[in-house]
Order: structure tokens, then C-alpha cells, then sequence
């Protein structure tokens, strides 16, 4: 079922057998492997069940590092979280992602690859993915000659897109209808209270914007609010242990990482067609499939670098005939009225034939359909190297609730300015190779300055390893499990337990090691009947 902490009364308890805190991709997916068990599960949510301003103002943050666009706009209070403005880009981290590089400094899971296989695949049934298909067999499929670039260098894959991404709708009903699942919106939770030793959770402290307050006990506790929430939380519940939990080494908010998103380069094009059938997404079986092209793990063994992947963008011009029908067509889907509807139709109608082989490229041929004029641009995000000075701390100021707001640093390094320029060299080198164009080198000049070059990086929304999985509880804040160092009876539930975030969309791994977590609760909860 599905309540409103403001319908209740100030002061209520809660029990429960858990507690996840957060109901987004992560929460939701916990409390759902619960349902029809003999387990009760309470869900707080600090949102309501739609956008609500006031709500996401609590996540107002000070920066004092590199801008970053996503701390603000790049999270959301409601329930359903992020899935709620995501695209549903999903892909799988490669077994290489899990290993030890030995220039990479803390580098390696403390899991392998293979015991995330099962999850994985339990994960794409949450968001409704389908196979995963090979990129050069799909390209055959289609009659195109897949690009022959050097298997050292160079490799191609695909990313899947959900097609029900919003986890707030797609698994609404599944929750209202369980009468063991408790969803509790407007729960802002400020703070985990322990025992005195800090060694156990006994409740989560949790009140609405008005001032209503209550607890949430329960047997085992799972936070799941995001790689930049959950270490502010961690940190503010320090009344146990003065640094906060899990932070007896003083590693909860550090290895703050994201995906550094850059342009290499405008590109000069001898056959856009062909460019075109490489390099913009299929659509097979209802399901998107998104080229991307991949830095080979052989190249980024002999050259000491992260992983980086990078897309080729046609952008097509403002009032386009395809940007025209596809402002329109998101418009209609959406079921709102765009304001420029007249200057739609005019664009559309103003350039017939193509917007009726738009039509036939994207219902027959099944490929997506993208302007015949306009710029190509490469544009790729790399991995980012753990560093411990880029990192969640709490700021002196408070928000609405009085909880110390959020004080972001986010760092860049040599790393991944080295990495990116790599990625662009091969990518320049491999593409005039094989005649599929010429790119420009503004952009590379600006790679290629140690102190500039950072003016065209920016973040992806993807916050990650703020508490970071290691086993040693000096190098991490969980341990293999997810399970917050000398706090038995707290997960982690989110990217922020990432040790390094590889170059995948994180949500699909965020779930797999939630579905891993969920089936560790119900062994742990048998064996402590």
C-alpha cells in the first residue's frame, strides 16, 4: 500500500521486518523482491508521487570544486527518483571493469563479473530490456557493412533503452496492491539512529516539510537515496560515532565520481549516408539499441588509460523538418500542446519528401531517422579515476529540515584528460583510415592543455562512489555484500557503492546489486529468526 506521512499523526512508529529509504530504481526494486513474502517492508519516500519544487529544494548544495549541473537538476524527490526524468539507457559492466589495473590506483571489485550474471538478468526484466544483441551481427542483419575498425584500438557494442524507464509508474500498482509493502511518501528521513556502540541500526528518523515527525524500526535497513544522498545522511548520523557511519576512516563522501562527458570534435563526412546505417540506433522488436563505440581493453592496457566510450550525434538544425516531427511526435506522446505548433506544421509541411522518408526510416526500416544537414560530432565519456579529494562532504548551511546541506568538490585528473585525448587520437586516426571522415582539431587542442581542458568537460548525472565496496573497511564503506562496515544491519543500495564506475550507465548494475542485496536479506533474516 501506498500512504502519506502527512495523513498521519506527529510522533507515529513504524515497524517493519526493513526498511529501504528511497524509493527510486533502487528502493523500488529492494521492496518489490518482498512482495507475497512473509517479510513486512516499509518504503519511505521524501517525495509525493509527483514533481514537487518544494521537496526538491532540500537538495540545494554548495560546490565548491568543478561545476556540476547534476547535483541540482540531475536528482529528484518523488517517488520513482531519477527513473522519473531518465532516458532508460541501460548497459552491462564488462568483466574487465571488475578487475585491478595496476595503473589505476584502487582499481577492482571485491566481486567478480560472474557473480553479478544472474542479477544482471534479473535486472533487465525489471526494465523490460530484450536480448543482447552483437553490433556486427545486427549490422549484417540490416544489410550494412559494420566498420572495420582495429579490434586493439576500437570496438563497437550496443546500449539498450527501456522502453517503460519510469519505475514511479511502471511498478506503482505492484506496490499499492501489496498488502506487506508499506510506501510512506513525504518521509524525508534525517537521520540513522544506532545503538550506543554504532554497531547496530535501531530506527531511522524521518519528518515532512512541516514539521510532522516519525520513526521507522525495523530488523535490517537499506539506504538507497543516491550516490551524493546517501553519504550526506551517513555523515549527518553521527551521534553514535562522531565522523558519521561508516566513516570510522573517514572514507564516506570521498571517491566521489561521475561520467566525464566531452566533444572531441566536429567531423567532415564523405558518405553521411553510410555514416548514418553505422552509427544511429536500431530499433528491433520495439526495443532501442544505441551504437556506441568502445576504447579496446588492449589499447587502454598499453596506454594506461580509462575506459571511454563515444557516440557520433547528427544535430540537425532548430526548425528541420525531422526536428520538427519529433518535437511534435514527443509532444503527442507526452499528451501536451507545444506552444510553436504552428511553426511545427509549417517546418514539416514546408519539406515534404522528407518527412515521408523520415516516416518510411523509422517504421520500415526500423533505424532512427536523423537530418541530412547539419553537424556530426563525436562526443565520448570516460571513467574517472577513484580520488579520494573529490568528494560529499556536509556544508554549515541547513535546509528547510535543519539537516546540514550538501558540500560537492568534485575533481578531475591528469587521468582522465589523458584518456579522453587518447580515445580522440584513435578514434581521429581510425575514422580517416577507413574514409568515414576527417574531424576537426579544435577540440583536441583544448584535450590537449592540461589546465584548460576542462572547460569543455562536464558531468552525466551519475553520481557515484561515495561509499564505495572494499573490504577493508580503511578503503571502503561496505564490504562485498553491501553491507556498511561495523554496522550489521545497514546496506547500501545505490551507485555510491561503486569502487570504480566503468563507462556503463550505472542504473542497470545499481539493480542487479540491489536484486543480490535483496536475496542476502532473506538468508540473513532466516538465519536471525
Amino acid at each position: 500500500m501506498i500512504c502519506d506521512f502527512n495523513n498521519f499523526e506527529d510522533g507515529a512508529s513504524i515497524s517493519s521486518d526493513f526498511c529501504f529509504i528511497g524509493a527510486g530504481a533502487a528502493g523500488i526494486a529492494l521492496a518489490r523482491e518482498f512482495i507475497g513474502t512473509p517479510y513486512t517492508v516499509t518504503l519511505l519516500e521524501s517525495g509525493g508521487l509527483d514533481h514537487e519544487p518544494e521537496s526538491n529544494r532540500l537538495y540545494e548544495s554548495e560546490i565548491v570544486g568543478l561545476p556540476h549541473l547534476g547535483i541540482h537538476t540531475g536528482r529528484e524527490r518523488v517517488f520513482g527518483g531519477t527513473t522519473t526524468v531518465w532516458g532508460g539507457q541501460a548497459l552491462r559492466f564488462d568483466k574487465f571493469d571488475f578487475q585491478p589495473r595496476c595503473w589505476v590506483p584502487l582499481s577492482g571489485w571485491p566481486i567478480a563479473r560472474e557473480e553479478l550474471d544472474s542479477y544482471y538478468d534479473r535486472a533487465d526484466r525489471l526494465l523490460n530490456l530484450g536480448e543482447n544483441l552483437n553490433y556486427h551481427d545486427v549490422c549484417l542483419d540490416f544489410g550494412i557493412s559494420p566498420p572495420s575498425f582495429d579490434p586493439q584500438k576500437l570496438c563497437m557494442q550496443f546500449s539498450q533503452w527501456s522502453p517503460k524507464p519510469n519505475f514511479g509508474t511502471a511498478y506503482r500498482q505492484d506496490l499499492k496492491r501489496a498488502h506487506n509493502i508499506s510506501v510512506l511518501l513525504h518521509a524525508n528521513v534525517t537521520a540513522i539512529a544506532t545503538n550506543i556502540s554504532g554497531s547496530a541500526v535501531e530506527q531511522v528518523e524521518f519528518s515532512t516539510l512541516a514539521g510532522k515527525r516519525g520513526v521507522a524500526r525495523a530488523r535490517f535497513f537499506a539506504l538507497c537515496c543516491g550516490g551524493i544522498e546517501n553519504a550526506r545522511i551517513l555523515l549527518a548520523s553521527d551521534r553514535a560515532r562522531s565522523r558519521g557511519l561508516g566513516n570510522d576512516h573517514d572514507v564516506v563522501g570521498r571517491y566521489f565520481q561521475e561520467h566525464v562527458t566531452a566533444c572531441l570534435g566536429a567531423l567532415e563526412v564523405y558518405n553521411r549516408p553510410r555514416l548514418q546505417n553505422l552509427f544511429e540506433s536500431f530499433f528491433i522488436r520495439g526495443l532501442k539499441y544505441a551504437p556506441l563505440i568502445t576504447l579496446a581493453h588492449q589499447a587502454q592496457i598499453e596506454r594506461k588509460v580509462l575506459s571511454v566510450d563515444g557516440t557520433v550525434s547528427f544535430w540537425p538544425s532548430s526548425d528541420s523538418c525531422i526536428q520538427s516531427a519529433k518535437t511534435l511526435y514527443r509532444a503527442l506522446i507526452g499528451r501536451t500542446y507545444p506552444d510553436n505548433l504552428k511553426s511545427l506544421l509549417r517546418n514539416i509541411s514546408a519539406a515534404p519528401g522528407e518527412f515521408i522518408e523520415l516516416l518510411y526510416r523509422r517504421s520500415i526500416k526500423k533505424r532512427a531517422a536523423t537530418a541530412k544537414q547539419g553537424w556530426i560530432t563525436l562526443n565520448a565519456h570516460a571513467e574517472m579515476a577513484p580520488n579520494p579529494e573529490s568528494r560529499v562532504t556536509l556544508s554549515e548551511a541547513r535546509d528547510q529540515l535543519g539537516m546540514r546541506r550538501v558540500k560537492l568538490d568534485w575533481r578531475l585528473s591528469e587521468a582522465e584528460r589523458r584518456s579522453l585525448l587518447e580515445f580522440a587520437n584513435i578514434a581521429c586516426g581510425e575514422f580517416d583510415r577507413l574514409g568515414l571522415g576527417t574531424f576537426d582539431r579544435t577540440h583536441r587542442k583544448l584535450l590537449e592543455d592540461p589546465t584548460t581542458w576542462v572547460r569543455q568537460a562536464h558531468d552525466n548525472f551519475h553520481h557515484m562512489g561515495t561509499t564505495r565496496m572494499h573490504n577493508d573497511p580503511k578503503l571502503g564503506v561496505v564490504d562485498s555484500n553491501c553491507c556498511v562496515h561495523g554496522v550489521a544491519n545497514l546496506y547500501v543500495g545505490s551507485s555510491s557503492v561503486f569502487p570504480t564506475c566503468a563507462t556503463a550507465n550505472p542504473t542497470l548494475t545499481i539493480l542487479a546489486l540491489c536484486l543480490r542485496i535483496a536475496d542476502r536479506l532473506k538468508q540473513v533474516c532466516v538465519g536471525a529468526s
